[in-house]
């Protein structure tokens, strides 16, 4: 790549030491980076991510470091922060086979391991921004969420001469699976695999057979796959929902077992395998996966009450089947994390639903009919409170580990005449979705959403109101970004403005169209106006 292109790109170096920090920026700004900004690591980096534009992010993971680069990492991911177009790198000191694995499942660009050379590093960059700028076409579309001509270009702008031909195609097939056209992207992954070009195209190839719902196909592969590539953690995941699809649920537990030995860092992985431990009545396996899973939750954005619930569950299993001189410290163990949950997690909607039918629950093994029906009474009068219905046996069969996840069905795929893409309900669906992501501080979903509401109906004002309403927010926050962002919200208002708005929706226009009219530096702090659902 050219110092010439290098000149245009801004990179963010975060790590806890100084010297490094000071080191690296010199080499990056030596090979003519044009913009190299240091952080050190700490949960506030995630706000300047979500405020800037990067190129290159470099993260650096020490092991003695309270809050860890792979768990900014983590949580970047989780909120939606990393673009396509950034390529994101991890430089770390931890060369232990749990990190690396899980590092490996965060999926950055790049793993460097520390401590490395000024030549390697240089040399692991410009094959890095060599890369990127080949595929920069195809990545722009896959951020703007235009996937169909991504898939385009991943054909028209690679050959199989190309070094970046495999990287296409798997980008190509990924896409065509998150569309559910999985018969589609079965040959994709297929050619690469029988092309040997490693061991995710088989990995996918095996995905593809699970969701097309060819099950005995998809553990062959999976076998396979796990034999040669012994480390391959998400294979594992997938195989025990192959198990657990045909029913053989204590298979799944075993295979789960074995990645969470080498690999458990993942929260969702523990809490698979503590809900098949329950429903194989291993208790003692459960125990263990659900208090993993609050100890990994307890510095995550991904922490929730429910393995502390569903722990709380299995200490009420417990005691069912214990010696009675066990049941009354059981039960001030259930108490005091049902305490800790609605202490912690009093922000989650339906908490105290499910408190309320965890507690119903014990005391039916408690033998107290009465206190029990006291106990559903009050989950449903919580549940009614609650934003549309709420199925309480729904709710308490997840709880209980009594219902297992809904398996995917084979995609039918015929032949249709054609028709609008339009679809008032879904868009208004997917506009509350971008609502709560707002409200979780995940703008950028939020807006992605709020997008995709207004690509299923044009006319839904309540989601065009909501754009201009983060644009105006985010032209106040971003002083770099001031104009594009105005220059948003003015078209989504002029849009707005078109429709026969009434009630809240009217008011709302009017608020925002008073103060889109001020100096964006005067206007007020936090949500301007209330999100329409």
């Amino acid at each position: 790549m050219t110092e010439a292109a290098l000149k245009d790109k801004r990179v963010l170096l975060v790590d806890s030491s100084g010297n490094l920090r000071w080191t690296v920026k010199g080499l990056l700004e030596s090979m003519g980076f044009g913009e190299v900004a240091t952080l050190n690591i700490s949960q506030s980096v995630l706000d300047t991510v979500a405020d800037s534009s990067f190129d290159i992010i470099l993260i650096g993971h020490n092991v003695h470091d309270r809050y860890s680069g792979l768990q900014l990492l983590e949580e970047a991911r989780y909120k939606g922060l990393i673009k396509p177009t950034c390529s994101w790198v991890l430089l770390t000191s931890d060369a232990s086979q749990e990190s690396v694995l899980f590092a490996i499942e965060i999926q950055p660009d790049e793993v460097i391991t520390k401590p490395f050379t000024m030549q390697t590093l240089e040399r692991r960059l410009r094959a890095l921004c060599k890369r990127k700028q080949a595929m920069e076409p195809i990545e722009r579309a896959v951020e703007r969420q235009a996937y169909n001509r991504a898939i385009k270009l991943c054909d028209s702008l690679m050959n199989k001469s190309d070094p970046n031909y495999v990287q296409a195609q798997l980008i190509k097939g990924r896409l065509l699976m998150d569309m559910g056209e999985y018969a589609q992207a079965r040959p994709v992954f297929e050619q690469l695999h029988w092309a040997g070009h490693g061991l995710l195209p088989g990995y996918k190839l095996s995905e593809c057979d699970f969701l097309l719902g060819d099950l005995d196909q998809a553990e062959q592969r999976l076998q396979a796959v796990i034999e040669e590539h012994p480390l391959l953690i998400p294979a594992y995941d997938l195989l025990a929902r192959v198990y657990e699809a045909r029913g053989q649920q204590r298979d799944a537990q075993l295979i789960l077992v074995q990645a969470t030995d080498q690999s458990p860092r993942s929260i969702d992985r523990q809490m698979n395998l503590g809900r098949l431990a329950v429903n194989n009545a291993d208790l003692p396996v459960a125990e263990r996966a659900y208090r993993r899973s609050v100890h990994l939750g307890e510095h995550s954005c991904r922490a929730s009450s429910a393995p502390l619930l569903k722990l709380a569950n299995v200490t009420r299993l417990q005691m069912e089947q214990g010696a009675p001189e066990e049941r009354q410290s059981k039960l001030q163990a259930i108490e005091k994390m049902v305490a800790e949950a609605r202490k912690r997690f009093a922000n989650e909607p339906d908490l105290m639903v499910r408190c309320e039918l965890l507690q119903a629950k014990v005391e039916e093994t408690l033998g107290n009919p009465d206190a029990a029906q006291q106990c559903y009474e009050r989950a449903q009068q919580a549940a009614q409170r609650l934003e549309g219905t709420v199925d309480l046996e729904q709710v308490k069969r997840r709880l209980l580990d009594e219902q297992p996840p809904e398996m995917p069905k084979p995609r039918v795929v015929e032949e249709k005449p054609a028709k609008s893409s339009r679809d008032p309900a879904m868009s208004d669906k997917v506009n509350r979705i971008g609502v709560r992501n707002y409200l979780a501080d995940k703008q950028g979903q939020a807006i992605r959403y709020f997008n995709l509401a207004f690509d299923y109906n044009p006319l839904n004002g309540n989601a065009m109101l909501n754009l201009a309403q983060l644009f105006l927010e985010g032209a106040r926050d971003i002083p770099a970004r001031k104009e594009e962002r105005l220059k948003m919200y003015q078209r989504y208002m002029r849009l707005a403005g078109r429709l026969p708005l009434a009630g809240p929706a009217k008011a709302k226009y009017d608020r925002l169209l008073r103060l889109g009219k001020e100096p964006v530096e005067s206007l007020p702090p936090g949500m301007l106006a209330e999100l329409l659902k």
